[in-house]
């Protein structure tokens, strides 16, 4: 499971030109974040069917509300998607089958959180980096309906078995696609969904670091976001 992930960088034109993306003023405003949480809006990054080839930011709400969902407490549950039971969810399954409906979702950290010895004390938090702190692409999924008059736009996070560096904390990990060339394979419509699934495995470890975070994580906004938060 993945409930907090960071995108801290806000340097528009950097993390456009790393996801081959054009962002806006208003879609900058989900940058430079340091606890992000369920049904916050977030950018992701679809294939732009009506473009040339190109891409689309769009912010979207984390946590996935079906057509189907008659509320949208029911994102809460789903802002994560297991890999290994995707194909045979109703709500993930006939989405993942299209290259419209997976959605690269960008970050440059996530968070998982430590049981302590003592149960009367807080857990502790991990933040985990790729590469250093460098900006990455979890695989997610995405939809599109309406909602009392208007567009929403939500997703989900897959998820799968977690490699050995964040074993230790959680038993499972986000899936982090692990280049631009599978970033890309995600969100082509050429992928079956046996393919897609194979592309949702634990990222290397020896990209990935983990280091104590502040316990002020365990509240969200509970404090001013910014940098002490990643600092234990």
């Amino acid at each position: 499971m993945c409930g907090r992930f960071t995108m801290t960088s806000s340097d528009q034109r950097r993390l456009g030109n790393r996801f081959q993306i054009s962002i806006d003023d208003q879609q900058a405003d989900a940058l430079g974040r340091y606890n992000i949480a369920p049904t916050q809006e977030i950018l992701t990054v679809t294939d732009d069917p009506e473009g040339d080839g190109g891409r689309r930011a769009t912010l979207s709400r984390w946590g996935l509300v079906p057509v189907w969902a008659k509320d949208l407490k029911a994102g809460y549950k789903m802002i994560n998607a297991r890999s290994d039971r995707v194909l045979k969810s109703r709500a993930y399954g006939p989405l993942i089958k299209k290259g419209r409906h997976r959605c690269l979702i960008m970050g440059d950290g996530f968070f998982e959180w430590m049981k302590a010895e003592n149960p009367k004390s807080p857990r502790q938090p991990m933040h985990f980096t790729v590469d250093g702190g460098e900006p990455f692409a979890f695989a997610g999924l995405t939809t599109t309906r309406e909602w009392e008059g208007e567009q929403l736009t939500s997703c989900t996070m897959m998820t799968t078995s977690a490699n050995e560096v964040v074993e230790p904390v959680h038993d499972r990990m986000p899936v982090i696609l692990p280049n631009p060339e599978a970033e890309a394979a995600w969100l082509s419509g050429d992928l079956d969904p046996e393919e897609a699934v194979s592309l949702c495995v634990p990222l290397e470890p020896g990209r990935l670091s983990a280091k104590p975070a502040n316990p002020a994580l365990n509240k969200v906004g509970g404090t001013k976001e910014g940098p002490d938060l990643l600092e234990a």
